[in-house]
């Protein structure tokens, strides 16, 4: 193959390359931040949660059915009061599974990944550097 034609199939390769990754560039990086913020949140506890957000307004657990219960209130940084609840086997203590996060009163329940980070962005490490 002549020199020529091995520059012009790269550059097309090399265009065919690019146009892939500006079209399928925001859904990769949105599939990235989604598996960023369910990783965070299965391996939260409730000292972690703490430690990032602040001492919280109210800390209670209860011990019933053979698990730990613990609710934590922590205010956000709009003053806005968030319920983390918390559950762990009673014969395992440490390996704490966050189950809810809502507002006190029960309703709205944030479910989707990103309104829990929406409601309680201290939760991102990685986040918290980049604002400082």
């Amino acid at each position: 193959m002549k020199r020529g034609r091995k520059i012009a199939a790269g550059a097309i390769l090399g265009i065919a390359v690019l146009a892939v990754g500006i079209a399928k560039g925001p859904s990769w990086m949105h599939s990235i931040q989604r598996w960023h913020y369910q990783r965070i949140l299965n391996h939260l506890t409730p000292e972690e949660a703490i430690t990032l957000c602040g001492q919280p307004v109210r800390d209670e657990s209860e011990t019933s059915d053979g698990a730990i219960k613990r609710g934590i209130i922590v205010r956000n940084y709009y003053a806005l009061a968030v319920e983390l609840d918390f559950t762990a086997p009673a014969n395992q203590p440490a390996r704490w599974r966050l189950t809810a996060v809502q507002d006190p009163s029960g309703s709205p329940v944030y479910e989707t990944l990103e309104s829990k980070f929406l409601v309680l962005p201290c939760l991102d490490k990685k986040q918290k550097k980049v604002n400082e």
